[in-house]
């Protein structure tokens, strides 16, 4: 029989894996704290936090929601990183890390509802951030456009010295 505890742990799990945009699992066996906190510093800039659970409790969490569950992401301690917002920047965030340490081994993880695989996470680490895409879709919106105007302001330029050339010619 579950006790409160864990069940207000499941409760909170399950509300915090909705209201997110991904999720991120990692091995954080041998880390230091103080390592550990710099890493949660790191995620709190890109609107994420970081989470020391038991494995159980997000595997209950994740069936609730009916969320397909990788048994492998829970077999050792697992840390999760609650992504509010932006996916890409808590993976990078956690990719750098695991670089950086090679006790941080990435698990897997979600974005929305769909399960990513380790080598799933570190591609969406190598997506740009969402400023650097939207600055690349507006440059593609507007260079149509600017051809065009670019290129009729060749042409009233040319029938302008043609024009201007006609006047010489007349006036001479």
């Amino acid at each position: 029989m579950p006790n409160k505890k864990n069940i207000e742990a499941v409760s909170f799990l399950k509300d915090k894996i909705e209201s997110c945009a991904g999720l991120v699992f990692f091995d954080y066996r041998g880390t230091t704290m103080p390592q550990l906190t710099a890493l949660r510093e790191e995620l709190a800039k890109s609107s994420s936090t970081l989470k020391i659970c038991k494995n159980s409790l997000v595997n209950i969490a994740l069936k609730n929601l009916d969320r397909v569950v990788h048994d492998n992401f829970f077999v050792e301690p697992t840390a999760v990183v609650f992504a509010d917002t932006d996916v890409p920047a808590a993976a990078k965030v956690i990719n750098e890390a695991s670089k950086k340490n090679a006790k941080i081994k990435i698990k897997g993880g979600y974005l929305g509802v769909d399960v990513l695989d380790a080598a799933t996470v570190v591609v969406v680490a190598s997506i740009p951030p969402r400023e650097v895409l939207l600055s690349h879709l507006v440059a593609s919106l507007q260079s149509p456009i600017t051809s065009f105007v670019y290129s009729t302001q060749s042409i009233i330029s040319e029938l302008a010295y043609v024009l201007d050339a006609l006047e010489e010619k007349k006036s001479a």
